[in-house]
């Protein structure tokens, strides 16, 4: 099963399986992908496998081989990343561990949790994962936020963007959403939740433009943009992703709710499997694996 936004399934391979005698280990990190080609080790570029491999080696003093419940792409965060690892060494104490490599990892990678896993468990085998995409819709820039959010510039309906977000859940098809179709066995998924809200955790500023006036009722239409808050926030969970599935889903949506695409189009083009109809991909910075499920 393919795990992540981004990975083929020609790639997958047993890493973190931990043979008879060797004891299982489960890491929980949370890092920010800016500056990484993503989890994958990769000769000749900085990956987030690789850094945490390396520092593995260091601090246990022999190889281990990593599996991870989320192969996220370059410039692609995770702030609830799972991964494991078997183990000659039994003894190990999980905080030390953890001090350990946080001090050898760089400071925009977090191992958050050491522990011992039961036997079998592998980090690549959850159930789901979950994603979030957040869009800022302000016409302020996003100074705080600008490495993890897509700064969408004009009019934008998010009753659009919740109509075609409806449309996801289900077991289907979703060839539509990938460039490397050819490439899976199969690109059925079953997508579990998918929808738009306003970030809880943030509500301004919004600019003139897209703001009622005091008193005054929130607008409607394309007009009302952020309807009084500056970032929506997308979440989408299923079983296992294709590679840039939600990236694709996230910039069609925002065609939609744009006016370059209709939520009937969206439909159809999405039932088409081919990718070159659907719309565009949202940059790689305003998506997040933010949560794991075994």
């Amino acid at each position: 099963m393919n795990q992540r936004e981004g990975a083929v399934e020609a790639t997958e391979v047993r890493a973190g399986d931990a043979p008879p005698g060797r004891a299982t280990w489960r890491l929980d990190l949370a890092y920010e992908g800016t500056a990484y080609r993503g989890w994958a080790r990769q000769p000749g570029h900085r990956t987030v496998e690789g850094l945490l491999g390396d520092a593995l080696v260091t601090v246990l003093r022999e190889p281990v081989r990593l599996s991870v419940a989320g192969r996220t792409d370059a410039g692609v965060h995770a702030w609830a990343q799972v991964a494991s690892f078997g183990c000659g060494q039994r003894d190990l104490r999980p905080d030390r561990v953890r001090l350990s490599l946080n001090a050898l990892l760089p400071p925009d990678i977090a191992v958050t949790a050491v522990s011992p896993a039961a036997p079998g468990f592998v980090a690549r085998r959850a159930v789901s994962r979950t994603y979030q995409y957040r869009l800022w819709l302000s016409p302020v820039k996003p100074v705080r936020d600008r490495a993890y959010v897509w700064d969408v510039r004009g009019p934008l309906d998010v009753a659009l963007l919740s109509e075609a977000a409806a449309l996801l859940p289900g077991t289907r098809d979703f060839a539509a959403l990938t460039p490397s179709a050819r490439l899976y066995r199969t690109c059925v998924r079953e997508v579990l939740r998918a929808d738009w809200r306003p970030s809880a955790g943030y509500d301004g500023p919004v600019g003139e433009d897209t703001c009622a006036a005091d008193g005054d009722p929130a607008p409607a239409g394309p007009a009302a943009g952020a309807r009084g808050r500056a970032e929506w926030v997308f979440t989408i969970t299923a079983g296992s992703f294709l590679h840039n599935m939600v990236r694709v889903a996230v910039g069609s949506m925002v065609d939609v709710a744009q006016g370059r695409m209709t939520v009937d189009g969206f439909a159809d083009e999405l039932a088409s499997g081919d990718r070159r109809r659907m719309g565009q991909t949202a940059p790689a910075r305003g998506l997040a694996l933010v949560a794991v499920a075994y």
